[in-house]
């Protein structure tokens, strides 16, 4: 019997552990943007629109735009309905190269930060076409790898305990 406890607390110990450890998964990622990060424009776009891979808090949209000097040029208000994040584009930004700046945070509560960078030609806008999302490319299987390891944890106590059962006989 005294055998027992140790090896159920070591088995129990290790299930609780990697049960902890296994959920962990990918994070939001951008998938794409319109217009496309180092495209160059013929004219001012009317939005930028940035596509994800999950859904996104909406009320945790922030969004920075700088000029070439990178000064900070807008702090406009962004909208995302699920993993589509749609930026108005200020109409009195003249001609440059510029950087748009997004922190966002994932359904999953992680914060994503990152930026797309474009230049246009001349101020008049253009229509930026309202096209569906792309599909997301395949991601790999979020299969929670704990499990397999609570498998074999569990495996490994019930073998230590079947051994331990016939050392005594």
């Amino acid at each position: 019997m005294k055998f027992w406890r140790p090896v159920l607390i070591l088995g129990i110990g290790a299930l609780a552990l990697l049960t902890y450890l296994g959920p962990a998964g990918a994070h939001s990622q951008l998938l794409s943007s319109d217009p496309t990060t180092g495209s160059v424009l013929a004219a001012a776009p009317t939005s930028v629109v940035l596509t994800f891979n999950e859904a996104l808090l909406a009320e945790t949209v922030a969004i920075a735009i700088s000029d070439s000097s990178g000064a900070v040029v807008s702090g406009t208000v962004a909208s995302a309905v699920g993993a589509v994040v749609t930026i108005p584009w200020p109409a009195d930004l003249s001609p440059d190269t510029y950087t748009v700046s997004y922190r966002v945070v994932s359904a999953d509560g992680h914060p994503v930060t990152g930026s797309i960078d474009f230049a246009y030609a001349s101020a008049s806008p253009t229509k930026t076409p309202v096209t569906a999302a792309p599909a997301a490319p395949e991601q790999p299987s979020n299969f929670p790898i704990g499990v397999v390891g609570l498998i074999l944890a569990l495996a490994a106590t019930i073998t230590v305990i079947i051994l331990a059962r016939r050392g005594r006989r």
